[in-house]
């Protein structure tokens, strides 16, 4: 695996150097004191992670960020940056999969390096690591958009009810999300679901990245866009009434379509298409594109999965189970009856079923 490290500081690199001798990787590893010199050395080799400061002479890491995107998509980027200048916030939301705080202990980045090669392995199939290289934002329902950035407009705004609205919306929760799971800002917790991300944030810096950033402002006219929007939020109300509202399974259903936000993903190629696992691609890329995010695991595995959970690891009826019959219902298709069988829920489906009406009449009214 090639693996590039890009810092102004000499003596942050010659850090990261050491700390790669006491790990004893397998990695290549090489590292530029300029983005100018990074890009050269990307030309002559690509690279699978490009970890890059942020505060740096002549370019900037987002700016290098933004450049190795378009030229290298597949590569995997993550920055760090010391300072939280809300404009600088911004464009590093646009362009990285991963932020890190500095000063950052060498051993704690390496770890992250690690964990983001890692998913190289979970999903192997090129055109997933493509495909989701070129995305760096995803549409919001013109609705929820529109009536989001009303509310933090005003200062009498009550935050349960923007909490509510953001909880409501793929695109809005999954950038929120990645945000709050960074560790940028989540010093080791793991963020489960749109309000706790919310609360920890703080509504200030959520109304910077809603209403002082065009990363969520694409929201765009395609019908298709609220048509997922109504659907996701319908299978989050059931997964939470299956489970008793755990926040794992409402996030995982709410989020577990949202690779069909990318508008060549719902051509029927892609559709029918399945990856080397057999898991249908457009799954795999939601659950690659979460997972380079940040988000907690089980919230990937269950977005990977949802589609067919017989092939997850774990047979027990849990937040897999409960994403897939949740996420189902709500898209009008028939869950899988033998896995429901083997996995002793099969009695449960009437229920599941007068639950999904219950929860279309409630989100109609």
């Amino acid at each position: 695996m090639q693996v590039m490290f890009v810092d102004d500081e000499s003596r942050v690199l010659s850090g990261i150097e050491r700390a790669l001798v006491m790990q004893d990787t397998d990695w290549e590893c090489r590292f530029a004191g300029s983005g100018h010199e990074a890009l050269k050395l990307l030309e002559e080799i690509p690279a699978d992670v490009v970890v890059s400061d942020m505060r740096m002479p002549f370019m900037d890491g987002a700016e290098l960020l933004s450049q190795v995107r378009s030229r290298w998509p597949g590569t995997i980027r993550i920055i760090l940056s010391g300072y939280s200048d809300p404009d600088a916030t911004l464009r590093m939301l646009d362009v990285a999969h991963r932020f890190v705080s500095k000063p950052c202990d060498s051993s704690v980045l390496l770890t992250m390096v690690g964990s983001a090669l890692s998913l190289r392995d979970m999903f192997q199939d090129p055109a997933v690591i493509e495909i989701v290289g070129r995305i760096n934002r995803l549409p919001a329902a013109p609705k929820v958009f529109t009536e989001v950035s009303r509310l933090m407009a005003s200062p009498n705004s009550d935050t349960r009810h923007i909490a509510a609205l953001l909880g409501s919306d793929p695109a809005l929760s999954a950038k929120i999300m990645q945000l709050a799971n960074s560790a940028y800002f989540a010093r080791g917790n793991h963020i489960h679901d749109i309000g706790n991300a919310i609360t920890h944030l703080g509504l200030e810096q959520v109304k910077l990245l809603v209403l002082a950033s065009q990363i969520f402002s694409e929201a765009g006219t395609d019908p298709y866009v609220e048509q997922l929007q109504r659907h996701a939020l319908l299978a989050s109300t059931l997964a939470a009434r299956f489970s008793n509202h755990q926040g794992v399974e409402s996030t995982a259903a709410l989020l577990a379509r949202i690779a069909l936000l990318i508008p060549e993903m719902r051509e029927p190629a892609y559709m029918m298409a399945t990856t080397c696992g057999n898991i249908p691609l457009y799954a795999a890329v939601g659950a690659y594109l979460l997972a380079l995010w940040g988000l907690p695991i089980d919230i990937v595995e269950a977005v990977a999965n949802h589609v067919q959970p017989a092939l997850s690891l774990d047979q027990h009826f849990g937040v897999i189970g409960t994403v897939h019959v949740a996420v189902a219902l709500a898209n009008n298709v028939v869950p899988d009856t033998d896995y429901l069988d083997h996995t002793g829920v099969l009695d449960q489906l009437p229920l599941w079923q007068e639950m999904l009406t219950h929860s279309q009449e409630n989100l109609d009214d």
